[in-house]
């Protein structure tokens, strides 16, 4: 199946059935498309020069995974830690590399996005599943070598942890979404690509780089960038994924999908010239066709840098 917008090519890359499919991410080492199924405890790969598909079911639920320099391992942040999955193996190796602290909550509690710094630090969020009765989350950083979460954004900062993404020509800044803010905002970060705060008010500095449109009933939920510091942001309810520019907040682009609920985003393929979107499961007489299914979009580059 392949819708066409121009020269923008939208397909159904993997008809995964996701419950909640997330956090995608591109193993080049292996180049394999990485995400997680977080409501069926599944972490799941897909290899686009074969086709070849393969999972495994945890016995928890997997909010957010990060490549390694293994190729054979991947991390997994689970429902309190974060765990190493052996691929090949298809299961868990027993190893925990840290765990949030129990008086920041355990039951009702899960990991949701995250990714690794240009500089090799994870920054992960972790969130509350009653985020819409108004219960916060957090957001965490773990060093290389560390075995210790150090938390970045405390209950009064964040509620819904999501979108990240890095400039690697803007060192300093850190682009992220808490999604019960329906904004996109740029934090000043450190050397490491973390939010920063500023030692003399321990404020977090930032600048709204855009809010969700007013027209708009959706909210902004995962994000990726691209290789010319374009914003590229999947839209819950929306149907869409938008590319922003990150300095004026303007809609360079939106790509509609056969889907209605987009999740997250990264860039993937040889190259890095595919963009792939997570779904999740739709319900009721107007469901799409192919919902929580893995999607390909193919823009030329001339296109994306108009």
């Amino acid at each position: 199946m392949t819708t066409q917008d121009d020269q923008v090519q939208v397909e159904l890359a993997l008809d995964a059935h996701c419950n909640l499919g997330e956090s995608p991410v591109w193993g080049g080492k292996t180049e394999t498309l990485y995400f997680v199924d977080i409501y069926e405890n599944k972490v799941r790969w897909f290899k686009p020069s074969t086709g070849e598909a393969s999972e495994v079911t945890l016995d928890q639920p997997p909010g957010t995974i990060v490549p390694t320099s293994d190729p054979d391992r991947i991390l997994v942040a689970g429902a309190r830690g974060i765990l190493e999955l052996d691929v090949p193996g298809r299961k868990l190796t027993g190893r925990v590399l840290a765990e949030t602290p129990e008086e920041h909550g355990v039951d009702g509690y899960r990991f949701n996005d995250g990714k690794v710094t240009p500089k090799g630090t994870l920054l992960v969020g972790r969130m509350s599943t009653r985020w819409r009765d108004g219960e916060p989350g957090r957001l965490y950083r773990l060093d290389p070598g560390s075995s210790v979460l150090v938390e970045v954004m405390g209950p009064s900062e964040v509620m819904l942890p999501n979108g990240i993404a890095w400039d690697e020509s803007k060192p300093g800044v850190v682009y992220y979404i808490d999604s019960r803010t329906e904004a996109v905002r740029a934090y000043t970060a450190d050397a490491e690509g973390v939010p920063l705060r500023d030692p003399s008010t321990g404020q977090l500095g930032y600048r709204t780089v855009t809010h969700r449109p007013n027209d708009w009933k959706t909210v902004p939920d995962g994000m990726t960038i691209d290789a010319d510091g374009r914003l590229w942001v999947a839209h819950g309810e929306s149907g869409a994924v938008t590319q922003y520019d990150p300095e004026t907040g303007e809609v360079l682009r939106t790509v509609a999908l056969p889907a209605q609920r987009p999740t997250a985003c990264t860039f993937g393929g040889l190259g890095l010239e595919e963009l792939y979107v997570t779904t999740r499961v739709e319900k009721g007489e107007g469901a799409s066709p192919h919902h929580g299914g893995l999607f390909r979009i193919r823009i030329p580059r001339d296109l994306r840098t108009e």
